[in-house]
């Protein structure tokens, strides 16, 4: 059961990033939905499940808007696993913590992308401070507060046993 709601939440993140939020966002600058979800999952499931998440999350990413297969895959599974490293150091059922955290994912997973962008030889007009200044920063103050809209109800679920538990990666 898990599986399949933690599926359905990707669906549902991604349909609504790539439709919604794709013609909303100021100066082509929209929050990354998927990356809420993956980051807020991840504090809920540890290291090893955050990784996972991350990887299945970017994969469909990939798969779905046509970036080179995993570009995207690598930047959340990443960015999973360090927030599911940090999963036992914070109170989880506080929801400012993995709020604040969002920022610090958001700032790295940004850098990684301009990284990524360099490597793949996909031309940005940017250099990496403007780059930041101009989608980072609103980028991070949109997925703070997404962030905050998205994670009690993750905290419920898995509280109620709908989500995996760091216990069950541990195993």
């Amino acid at each position: 059961m898990a599986y399949v709601l933690i599926f359905l939440m990707f669906v549902v993140s991604l349909a609504v990033q790539g439709s919604v939020l794709a013609l909303v966002g100021t100066s082509g600058t929209h929050p990354d939905i998927l990356l809420v979800v993956t980051v807020g999952l991840a504090l809920l499931m540890g290291a090893r499940r955050g990784a996972i998440v991350g990887l299945c999350a970017g994969l469909l990413q990939d798969i779905l808007f046509g970036a080179p297969l995993g570009f995207f895959a690598a930047i959340k599974m990443l960015t999973g696993a360090l927030a599911g490293m940090m999963s036992d150091d914070i109170y989880k059922d506080f929801t400012l913590a993995p709020m604040v955290l969002m920022l610090v994912f958001t700032l790295f997973s940004d850098i990684f992308t301009f990284f990524l962008t360099q490597l793949y030889h996909i031309q940005l007009p940017l250099s990496l401070l403007s780059y930041l200044r101009e989608y980072t920063l609103l980028r991070m103050v949109m997925q703070f507060f997404i962030m905050g809209l998205i994670y009690p109800y993750l905290y419920r679920a898995q509280k109620r046993g709908l989500l995996l538990t760091v216990r069950d990666s541990e195993e």
